[in-house]
């Protein structure tokens, strides 16, 4: 069964190549959201319904991954990802919207806003991977080896209590995750073919975001807001404080949380994401 948001209709956008799910609802100024590299529209399900009360909220499952259907050979890389991201604008019939993007998801986000300034009016980046980060390189490492091979094809099946710690460890404090929040990361990497892709994007990652430097003082002509759990161990916030000054960035520090600050205390994270989108100033903790 797909997860489906109250408030939320379930559509299919069929952009080049690929047939994207994703969920829409809500009504005013339109406002994606990219999840991150193992992850799915799940990973908003604690802040869409919030979210939708003030704009038209679109949560994709990005291609071949989440519960969009898989195609074999699908282009993985951060170029091809953001033009997917783009043509699913176009089907949405969306000439342009504020774009929300989680780690991975921030940095598919950049590479858009490289590529296509003009379809963002404003970019929040969640603790992007970022040509000034190197905390995450280690664990493209593991999984680019051939025990970390094996481990990517056989962890989805794992219950759901490893779910739980392995989700747990990018919270700062894991006992605040929400009932059923590692079975259902689990769920959607368990179709044929998604850790095949996964490994795919991780092979070109590195470089990807490394190619991001030198294309930063044209990203920075989107206004951009950083927000960081100053708890992340996943992608350090030093790097964050060094890409807030290459874009010329707001940022937003969000003390006492991990990589993941939307799931780890939603309410939190919703209230600093609606000031900026909403026009409020001072919206750093």
């Amino acid at each position: 069964m797909r997860p489906v948001f109250s408030g939320a209709e379930e559509l299919w956008a069929d952009v080049v190549g690929a047939r994207m799910r994703y969920l829409a609802g809500g009504s005013g100024p339109p406002l994606v959201l990219v999840h991150g590299v193992a992850a799915s529209s799940f990973s908003w399900r604690l802040n869409f319904a919030e979210l939708a009360r003030h704009f038209r909220v679109y949560a994709p499952d990005l291609a071949n991954l989440g519960y969009s259907v898989r195609v074999r050979g699908l282009d993985a890389s951060l170029s091809a990802t953001a033009h997917r991201l783009t043509q699913f604008m176009d089907i949405a019939g969306l000439a342009s919207a504020d774009i929300v993007g989680s780690s991975y998801g921030g940095s598919v986000v950049m590479q858009m806003a490289a590529l296509a300034p003009h379809r963002l009016r404003r970019m929040v980046l969640i603790s992007p991977a970022n040509p000034f980060a190197g905390q995450y390189e280690r664990v493209l490492r593991f999984y680019l080896s051939f025990l970390g091979g094996v481990f990517m094809r056989c962890v989805p099946f794992l219950p759901a209590r490893a779910w739980n710690y392995g989700i747990g460890r990018m919270y700062a404090d894991g006992s605040r995750m929400a009932a059923g929040t590692g079975i259902g990361y689990a769920r959607p990497l368990r179709q044929r073919g998604t850790a095949k892709f996964i490994l795919a994007i991780l092979k070109t990652l590195a470089a990807d975001i490394e190619a991001l430097r030198e294309k930063l003082p044209g990203i920075s002509r989107v206004p951009t807001l950083l927000i960081w759990g100053d708890c992340d161990r996943v992608v350090e916030l030093d790097s964050g404080l060094k890409l807030k000054e290459a874009l010329g960035a707001e940022m937003a520090i969000i003390k006492g949380l991990g990589h993941l600050p939307y799931e780890e205390m939603p309410e939190e994270f919703n209230a600093v994401l609606l000031r900026y989108l909403r026009g409020g100033k001072n919206v750093g903790n």
